[in-house]
């Protein structure tokens, strides 16, 4: 069997460990024999001495999921094509254009994921030959005497060289957890704001693109030291801690409080967001967006013996607590909020939530369907006190 090529990845964050273990455990389970570790700058020819293995499959990605029989399948294809280096799989994250694929159908969860992957093995479109890039390929499976000869790191180790792609192998690659651009979170602040505190800012462009939209203070709160660095350039002040912590010592007060996906983090959100009143002005609002548990997405796969932790959606393995519509609203009530809109997120029609609900109808099950459809909810509440 190929053996396995894994970048050495830590991180201060529970999410990205979690995302690389899982990557490993899934590869482990394709029944690889050597299976090793090596720095992500360190030259290709470095890192494959001593590989016993004829073929192996190197990973430049360390937060991905691949499908099952992935390395099989690639060693299949390599043997059988000619003039090329390596094989590689589709992805949705992919920089080359040749690589990159939607998925065939939509998922939430990685029990739908691992659903569509095994359709698209059974049956998909023809391999491509193509001339590799300078883009990231974030996994491929090549031969290990081609990367002996290697001085560039594996991630670049493919660069001018004819590939092969398989569009019936399709691997799940995220996206930035604290680099996304919330234009959906944008759109629901005042453009009158002067003053907004964003707990869980991240690398803060959301921060950035509100200062961009309207002459205002961003002051933003993130626990994980590398994105603090990067926020701290783009917004006016950054705290790099705890949130609980530090919003006892913030002294000003803001018009808006943000927190996109981060309540359901945090292990006493209630006394949480009691405290934030005291640094939000009069009048001032707060803007949550909170993941919704009950989802039938996930009811679908509970209901079938799975809850699959992920890196990040409606079951990251950061969230701490769990939320329906409903215990929001407690939430807030208890925190001395006053309401004033909760909107449902729009979500895939996914699999698992079509099947759900057909079954629920079928069998006429008493049900709330506007409370199994949204994602999530945008929650927007105003100070009173």
């Amino acid at each position: 069997m190929p053996a396995v090529l894994f970048p050495r990845f830590d991180h201060p964050a529970i999410e990205e460990r979690y995302a690389s273990w899982q990557s490993q455990t899934l590869l482990r389970g394709g029944g690889s024999t050597e299976f090793v570790t090596y720095d992500a700058e360190e030259p290709a020819s470095l890192a494959v001495a001593g590989l016993e293995s004829d073929h192996v499959l190197v990973v430049t990605d360390p937060l991905v999921l691949p499908p099952a029989k992935l390395i099989t399948r690639l060693r299949e294809l390599l043997v059988h094509t000619s003039i090329v280096v390596a094989a590689l799989p589709v992805s949705n994250e992919a920089a080359n254009v040749a690589q990159r694929r939607a998925p065939r159908t939509p998922y939430l969860t990685l029990r739908e994921l691992q659903q569509m992957t095994a359709e698209m093995q059974a049956g998909g479109d023809e391999p491509e030959v193509v001339k590799w890039d300078e883009s990231d390929p974030a996994v491929y499976l090549c031969r290990t005497s081609f990367l002996e000869s290697i001085d560039d790191p594996p991630s670049r180790a493919l660069a001018g060289r004819e590939v092969v792609i398989s569009p019936a192998d399709y691997v799940h690659r995220w996206s930035s957890l604290r680099g996304q651009t919330r234009t959906d979170l944008l759109d629901r602040i005042s453009p009158d704001a002067k003053s907004i505190l964003e707990f869980g800012c991240g690398e803060a462009p959301l921060g950035a693109a509100l200062k961009a939209r309207q002459k205002c203070r961003v002051v933003g709160i993130e626990i994980d030291p590398r994105a603090a660095a990067v926020a701290k350039k783009r917004i006016d002040d950054v705290y790099c801690g705890d949130a609980r912590e530090i919003v006892s010592i913030i002294h000003e007060k803001f018009d808006w409080i943000i927190g996109g996906d981060i309540v359901e983090h945090l292990d006493e959100p209630w006394s949480f967001l009691a405290d934030l009143r005291k640094v939000c002005a009069p009048g001032g609002h707060l803007l949550l967006s909170i993941p919704n548990i009950a989802n039938a997405a996930v009811v679908s796969d509970l209901i079938r013996g799975r809850f699959d932790y992920v890196y990040m959606g409606l079951t990251c393995v950061g969230h701490l607590r769990f939320f329906t519509k409903r215990t929001i609203e407690e939430m807030l009530s208890i925190a001395g909020w006053t309401v004033v809109e909760i909107t449902p997120q729009e979500t895939a029609v996914t699999r698992g939530r079509e099947e759900l609900m057909a079954a629920l109808a079928s069998a006429r099950i008493p049900h709330s369907k506007e409370d199994l459809i949204p994602a999530g909810y945008y929650v927007v509440a105003r100070n009173d006190s």
